[in-house]
């Protein structure tokens, strides 16, 4: 069967690939984009500029971000960062991801977990078993300010994961199950996640859902439609302030949300 160019691209983007196209000679009065065609008629572009890197240009196509020497058709699949270590890539992808919470319509809406009540909308991509994702639901636990709208993406390398956010999905108090998984407390239970719990299709549907946003990789928020990639909590609470419990009060005692952030 025919393989698609982009979707190639997408496996070699996994595996940290180099390959080397056709050489092709540049003309100084061709345009990038042009260059582009020539060297890859039937690659969708998205996007095309210049790197830091002489003679490398930074290509968007469908999902993924990859970089071509026009000069000699060389294309290097993976992340490219600068002396100081700032992945440029991962900005890239970031701005492309930034507005896809538009995407989402009332029905996919309709599929997430729903948690809490506040004033902040959150829609959340989480993996049952990140402990980065665990962290932050112990934050987003902390503010009465957010209604959180939970995606679930078990990520391979967590191999209990998928079991986990099924059991949840199949749970009649999904919400209750929700905590306690992610609480730490039924680690030591694998006899729950190994029934055969029915979530109806949802945790496939909300796969799906996740996949059209371009998230590969938990946890990842839209805070009232602001993307954060990762547990990056001073910028949500750039977003939208600060919540905080009181020196001394009980546990459970509600935090106290000082207002809009900038």
């Amino acid at each position: 069967m025919k393989v698609q160019w982009y979707k190639r691209v997408g496996i070699f983007l996994m595996a940290g690939a180099l390959f080397a196209a056709v050489a092709h000679a540049e003309t100084p009065q061709d345009s990038p984009e042009s260059e582009l065609k020539k060297l890859f008629p039937a690659m969708p572009v998205t996007s095309i500029k210049k790197t830091p890197v002489d003679g490398v240009y930074e290509v968007v196509t469908g999902n993924n971000v990859i970089y071509v020497h026009l000069k000699t058709g060389h294309v290097f699949v993976g992340d490219l960062y600068t002396k100081e270590g700032k992945n440029l890539t991962a900005e890239t992808r970031n701005m492309l991801i930034a507005d896809r919470f538009k995407l989402l319509t009332k029905a996919d809406m309709e599929k997430a977990l729903k948690i809490g009540n506040g004033k902040h909308t959150v829609i959340e991509i989480t993996d049952p078993d990140c402990p980065f994702c665990r962290k932050m639901h112990e934050y987003w636990g902390r503010r009465p300010d957010v209604t959180r709208y939970v995606f679930f993406l078990p990520l391979p390398m967590h191999p209990t994961a998928e079991k986990k956010a099924r059991y949840i999905l199949a749970a009649k108090d999904k919400e209750l199950a929700f905590w306690e998984v992610y609480s730490g407390e039924l680690d030591k239970r694998p006899d729950l996640f190994d029934k055969p719990n029915d979530d109806k299709g949802l945790l496939a549907a909300q796969r799906a859902i996740v996949e059209k946003l371009g998230v590969h990789s938990t946890p990842a928020f839209w805070v009232d439609g602001n993307y954060v990639s990762g547990a990056n909590i001073p910028l949500i609470e750039k977003i939208i302030g600060v919540c905080k419990t009181a020196p001394g009060a009980a546990p459970g005692t509600p935090a106290t949300c000082e207002g809009e952030g900038k």
